[in-house]
């Protein structure tokens, strides 16, 4: 691997050790680098980075481009022409203006549209639903990024979207939790329409997966509905990420923030 010297090793002839993990995840999120090691004595010291991206032959010393775009609106119904702006992309070596996207509306890993230069698109959903639409960019060199966003399409706009759920267990960071985990909430709705819900667990913030759809159950606590489902099968001694979606009759979609719990080491009780 090509070594090269970092031109932000040295902030006005110091930097802090404790400022590393942050540069580290700067280079790693934007430029696609991963820092190597570092060396220092008290404040000052070196930092060499590795390349350490995708790379296709020759392609040694370029950055992954940053996909991004904006969606408006994020909520509408089957007559509602979304507009998508891709202009927000952004590479470390090529100028946004030759960067290539292409659009995969329905995040079934076809994409619906070739790579173009055009930042700017619009696009219609005809069914009420919960979509993702996921842009990939491309650079010169071939290299790409991939990011999604939700857009939610309604049968009846006048209608409110659930509140955001509120997480009752685990609570967030919660750690020696077993391998199999009971989940609780509660939520309001504005019309106080029935709600359904999902459940998406995953290891890391990026990588939810829908586990459970359609969960109505609940238990009235306090004349409070408290809507709970059991997963199993979690590994030990992992970090876990959930969140929980709630929809409404006229198709509305609230997703909760994302809370974290670790289960227990193996064989611990």
């Amino acid at each position: 691997m090509t070594r090269i010297k970092s031109r932000f090793s040295v902030f006005n002839s110091y930097l802090s050790l404790r400022e590393a993990p942050k540069f580290n995840y700067f280079m790693k999120r934007h430029c696609g680098l991963q820092i190597k090691s570092l060396l220092g004595i008290f404040l000052i010291c070196i930092l060499f980075i590795s390349v350490s991206c995708k790379k296709d032959g020759i392609n040694k010393q370029n950055s992954l481009p940053l996909a991004n775009y904006v969606v408006s609106p994020l909520r509408g119904d089957v007559n509602t022409v979304f507009d998508f702006d891709a202009g927000t992309v952004s590479d470390f070596e090529d100028p946004v203006s030759i960067l290539e996207v292409r659009w995969d509306w329905n995040k079934d890993k076809l994409y619906d549209t070739e790579f173009s230069t055009l930042k700017t698109t619009t696009h219609q959903y005809n069914t009420v639903g919960v979509y993702f639409p996921m842009i990939e960019v491309r650079d010169t060199k071939g290299m790409t990024d991939t990011i999604k966003q939700m857009v939610v399409v309604v049968n009846d706009l006048s209608n409110q979207p659930p509140d955001i759920p509120y997480y009752i267990t685990p609570p967030e960071w919660q750690d020696w939790m077993d391998e199999t985990v009971i989940f609780k909430w509660t939520c309001n709705d504005p019309e106080n329409d029935p709600l359904t819900y999902d459940i998406w667990t995953g290891k890391s913030r990026t990588s939810l997966s829908l586990v459970q759809s359609g969960i109505t159950y609940f238990n009235l606590v306090d004349g409070v509905p408290q809507y709970e489902t059991t997963l199993s099968g979690f590994e030990y001694n992992t970090d876990y990420y959930w969140q929980i979606g709630v929809k409404d009759i006229a198709g509305n979609y609230t997703v909760g923030l994302i809370s974290k719990f670790t289960t227990r080491p193996e064989g611990a009780k």
